[in-house]
């Protein structure tokens, strides 16, 4: 009768015109997607609304079923279906839940000996369609067996080995899976959910036939059973079945993870534990929820870390470190359930993040540049779910957390060695260009999803550029090459303003005196600044990326306020000239001195923190003599550029000599605006609307502070518009001078 049912509902279908993709990726796809729909469907009341939808539901799935059947079997699946149907006419939505669980799984079994098949025989199309009927690992970039594909299809890896390396992706990401079903089933129990209890333990069911090789291996066949008597137990609501389940896995793996692996996982493990705190404490205030957002991205990223500690469980040795770290991921869950203060959370957070280093190592707490090639190309899939859903608000949380992985983790390691590149990263993250709109550009528009799409893949193929490039060795002469284009490329602007004043000043007659000691008390408080600010957000504060940016703009733009009117003062002279002016501007008693302190401390320290972040970051993996000895190069061409400027300025005429520096001071004073600028944009402070009249150059960006962006180049051109109507004023002065 149930098979007469199932044939009667797929020729309903059929009738209606429906109409399914003929590849098994697609099939499967509809399958998977009709499945939960029918589950979510279960949920609502009896009537006959219902009833027709699950029919029509169960229309879909069967026909999608039937076009996978010739190529995976009849098998568990074909009795799975049967199970499902037969929920569907009970109206019992329990049973509709497990059966989905269950079928899924079957699917995704059959899925992976197709794929692994098809690959051994070289045939890679195929093995590429069924490998897409798969689980991924929810903390993961590219993922190894992406790679390994990849790398089959260039001919640079045997097609043996791309399977194994596939084989063991797959199964260890199941092996996760099964785990993680086990523990959702515990919520759903205490909370006492029927349906998702039934749906978990389907899940649970499923993946541990999926692995029944692997686990009769650990278990033996009498472990096995008993396994699979404890989840059948379990989804009729057992505690104690579902208790013994779980404790039997818990030391199991799937696959023995080598050392790379669990390293790389045991960082994540610390990384997802700190992005707890980061996210709660925004997130939750006086025991109520401030931002909702927040709140939520602690509790993904404490679920993430549940996952990875499980991953991890069967490599550590200390049983009191595993019942530690279960107590406390426990009390995490319970706590943010609470909505408990973030002081709470953090002491435990705290030691969970000790634990973890001490088990692991010292590298579990390295840079986060390791972290963030795993988490931004899972942030920016996490972003396409959510515009794809028309979740556009999640969407852009999405799209910063993305970029807060990018800056500074990789941007830092990537600007000595290709700063083009970063810039290129930086503005796809944000406006783009005219021809190429970014991610941040789309989202504002909130209905291009699959320009979103295409954008998303162009970053990360950068991405992958971006990590050859930091992760290929580099020569001596190279980094000390990249460590001199640092000091050059942070250091020269703020070197030839304090040069070009100081020649001024000096060209006047007015008195070393006057002027050395605010420059000098202005660039070693801003050296000392940078270094104190460094090394508070290392270990004492945590800065932002976004703050950063907001640091570094916003000192942009105080200089430029403070620099602006001492070039016109230069520049423009008035009644009195140049000297009356300038010796008005720094006597003492009037405190103009604290002028030239605030213009020294501003431009030195605008550069300053940034600078050493650089540093610090091609520290990690250069040769340290080759960087200390281009860093020697660079700072020594540096000044030699001020001295120039200054002893040049010294003997120029004097009329020259105010031309000249009040050019260069107004130049660059252009170029901070722009810098400045740029720097709240991408605080996400002002918006950034791109031109295609301007040149996209790298070099001008870099160099000149000129970017394509109308905001940017607006502000520039006010300033250049000050100083022309300063210039046309002194001509007419001077002109009504003469005529006198």
């Amino acid at each position: 009768m149930i098979r007469l049912f199932i044939s009667a509902l797929s020729f309903l279908l059929v009738l209606s015109g429906a109409t399914l993709a003929d590849s098994p990726s697609q099939s499967a796809e509809t399958l998977r997607a009709t499945l939960g729909r029918l589950e979510r469907l279960a949920y609502r009341s009896e009537s006959p609304e219902r009833s027709a939808a699950l029919a029509e539901e169960l229309a879909v799935a069967t026909a999608a079923w039937q076009a996978l059947a010739p190529h995976l079997g009849e098998g568990p699946v074909a009795g799975e279906m049967t199970a499902l149907a037969e929920a569907v006419a009970a109206g019992d939505g329990a049973g509709i839940a497990r059966a989905r669980g269950r079928i899924w799984a079957g699917v995704q079994a059959g899925a992976m000996a197709q794929g692994l098949a098809a690959l051994e025989a070289g045939d890679l199309p195929t093995a590429h369609d069924w490998l897409l009927i798969r689980d991924y690992a929810r903390a993961a970039r590219d993922t190894a067996a992406t790679l390994a594909l990849a790398e089959a299809g260039a001919g640079r890896l045997a097609m043996a080995e791309a399977a194994r390396i596939v084989r063991d992706e797959l199964l260890s990401t199941y092996d996760g899976e099964l785990k993680l079903a086990l523990a959702r089933a515990g919520d759903d129990l205490a909370k006492r959910q029927s349906q998702r209890l039934a749906g978990d333990i389907g899940r649970a069911e499923g993946l541990a036939a999926l692995l029944s090789p692997q686990l009769q291996a650990a278990l033996g066949p009498e472990g096995l059973a008993q396994l699979r008597a404890d989840l059948d137990r379990a989804g009729s609501g057992d505690a104690g079945s579902l208790a013994r389940a779980a404790e039997a896995l818990a030391s199991w793996s799937a696959v023995a993870l080598s050392e790379a692996e669990r390293n790389r996982r045991a960082l994540l493990l610390h990384r997802y534990l700190g992005m707890v705190w980061i996210e709660y404490k925004d997130g939750v205030r006086d025991g109520r929820v401030t931002v909702a957002l927040e709140y939520h991205e602690a509790a993904l990223f404490r679920d993430r870390a549940a996952m990875l500690f499980a991953d991890l469980r069967p490599a550590l040795a200390d049983k009191a470190t595993v019942a530690r770290l279960e107590t406390l991921l426990a009390d995490l869950k319970t706590l943010h359930a609470a909505k408990a203060e973030p002081a709470v959370l953090r002491g435990l957070i705290d030691e969970a993040q000790a634990l973890v280093a001490a088990a692991f190592g010292a590298a579990t707490t390295a840079g986060g540049y390791a972290a963030a090639v795993e988490l931004l190309p899972a942030a920016l899939d996490e972003m396409l779910r959510a515009a794809g859903a028309g979740d556009w608000v999640t969407a852009e949380a999405k799209r910063i957390e993305a970029y807060s992985w990018f800056d500074p983790d990789i941007e830092q390691r990537l600007m000595p060695r290709d700063p083009g590149l970063a810039l290129r990263l930086e503005a796809l993250f944000w406006e783009g260009s005219a021809a190429e709109p970014g991610l941040g550009a789309i989202i504002a528009t909130g209905k291009d999803a699959p320009a979103l799409a295409s954008v998303s893949a162009t970053l990360k193929s950068r991405l992958a550029e971006a990590r050859t490039q930091i992760e290929a060795p580099l020569s001596p002469v190279t980094a000390a090459v990249q460590s001199a284009g640092i000091i050059l490329r942070e250091g020269l602007e703020a070197v030839l303003i304090l040069a070009a004043l100081m020649a001024a000043l000096a060209g006047e007659g007015i008195g070393a005196a006057q002027w050395r000691r605010p420059v000098l008390a202005g660039v070693g408080l801003a050296l000392a600044t940078s270094l104190a600010l460094w090394q508070a957000a290392r270990g004492l504060i945590e800065i932002s990326t976004l703050q950063r940016e907001l640091l570094e703009g916003a000192t942009a733009l105080l200089a430029v306020a403070v620099l602006v009117p001492l070039a016109l003062t230069i520049f423009v002279p008035a009644k009195g000239g140049h000297v009356a002016r300038l010796r008005e501007r720094l006597d003492l008693a009037g405190g103009s001195a604290a002028t030239i302190f605030a213009l020294a401390f501003l431009v030195v320290f605008r550069e300053g923190f940034e600078t050493v972040l650089f540093y610090e970051a091609l520290l990690t993996d250069a040769p340290k003599g080759a960087v200390l000895a281009g860093l020697g190069l660079g700072t020594m061409a540096v000044f030699v550029a001020g001295f120039a400027a200054l002893v040049l300025g010294r003997r120029l005429p004097l009329r020259l000599l105010f031309t000249v520096t009040g050019v260069m001071l107004a130049v660059l004073s252009v170029m901070m605006t722009g810098a400045g600028i740029r720097g709240l944009q991408t605080a996400a402070l002002l918006p950034a609307t791109p031109v295609g009249w301007f040149p996209e150059a790298e070099a001008l960006q870099l160099w000149l502070g000129l970017f394509p962006v109308a905001e940017a180049l607006l502000a520039q051109a006010a300033v250049l518009g000050v100083y022309g109507l300063a210039f046309l004023w002194g001509r007419k002065t001077r002109a009504g001078a003469l005529r006198a």
